[in-house]
Formats: structure tokens, C-alpha cells, sequence
């Protein structure tokens, strides 16, 4: 049994600036107090990730890094992480070919990313399951368990919804 965590990044700042590039956008205080409060709910869940995949962008890496620093004495540095331009706003279809590339030791893997392909793929994954996430805002949480052994064995007819947080 694997598990497998889908969170959009916190709320940023707006973009629009000609001079910050979209990739480099930095969380705004909303977003700061969301990361804190996802941080608190996943400790509270007991929703402990021992692998994050994350966009390279400024935003999810401030929000991993929040969330993260409730639930591990080192933070991020507690568990193995790859962050990769390609999270950077990609479709469903590269995020399932990634967690179908995880090595098989971890058991809990969270994917750090944007809109709209976590939220595409959050919701073909909970229909799957007779289930319904509808909008994925920022700081959205899914949380699903994955009746498989290998991670090359991933798809949505093999998953469950188990928990979503909504900001």
C-alpha cells in the first residue's frame, strides 16, 4: 500500500510585474498563514511524506518548506526531495508518468505543484473512486492511498480518496 499526496502551493503574490518572472513569485501573507495551517493539519493527520517531488518555483518551495518544518525536526531536509522545472505547471500526464517513476522504497509520496494539472488529476483520481474535489484552490490538499506495491503500477482504478484540506 502506497500513498500519495497531491498539494497546490499557497496563495503568492499577484502576478503582473514585468520585472519578477511568474517562476520566481514569492507567497503573500495569506499564503504564508495557509502553509502554516496545512503544515498543522497534515502533523495532525498524521500525513507524514518520505518523498516530495516539487516544482523548482519560489511559491511551491516556500510552501513545502512550511508545511514541512511542523512535521520533521529538519524540515524538507527529513526526506528525500527532487525539485524539477518540470512540476512547473505540468499536466496530469507528466505527473503520472513522474510518480510512476518513483523509486518503490518510498511509501509516501506528496507532488508539489500548480493548477491546472493537480487539480485535473486530484479530480480524475477521486471520481475514479465515486468521488468528487471540484475546485483545488491554493493550498489544497489530496490525500489518496494506492493499492499497490510498485509505483510503476499507479492509476486511478488502484486509488482511494482518503482526506482533502481546503484552506
Amino acid at each position: 500500500m502506497k500513498t500519495l499526496c497531491l498539494l497546490r502551493h499557497a496563495h503568492s503574490e499577484p502576478a503582473g510585474s514585468a520585472d519578477i518572472d511568474d517562476h520566481d513569485r514569492v507567497l503573500s501573507t495569506r499564503g504564508l498563514v495557509e502553509a502554516e495551517n496545512l503544515g498543522a493539519f497534515m502533523k495532525e493527520q498524521d500525513i507524514l511524506p518520505d518523498a516530495m517531488f516539487c516544482s523548482s518555483s519560489m511559491r511551491t518551495k516556500e510552501t513545502a518548506r512550511i508545511a514541512l518544518s511542523g512535521l520533521f525536526p529538519k524540515g524538507m531536509d527529513s526526506i528525500a526531495t527532487r525539485f524539477s522545472r518540470d512540476f512547473y505547471l505540468a499536466p496530469p500526464e507528466l505527473i503520472v508518468d513522474e510518480i510512476r517513476d518513483a523509486d518503490d522504497r518510498f511509501a509516501r509520496l506528496i507532488i508539489v505543484g500548480h493548477n491546472p494539472g493537480l487539480e485535473d488529476l486530484a479530480e480524475k483520481l477521486a471520481r475514479a473512486g465515486g468521488e468528487m474535489i471540484g475546485k483545488f484552490p491554493p493550498s489544497a490538499l489530496a490525500v489518496f492511498t494506492c493499492d499497490i506495491d510498485k509505483w510503476e503500477d499507479f492509476s486511478a482504478k488502484k486509488v482511494k480518496l482518503k482526506t482533502v484540506f481546503m484552506p
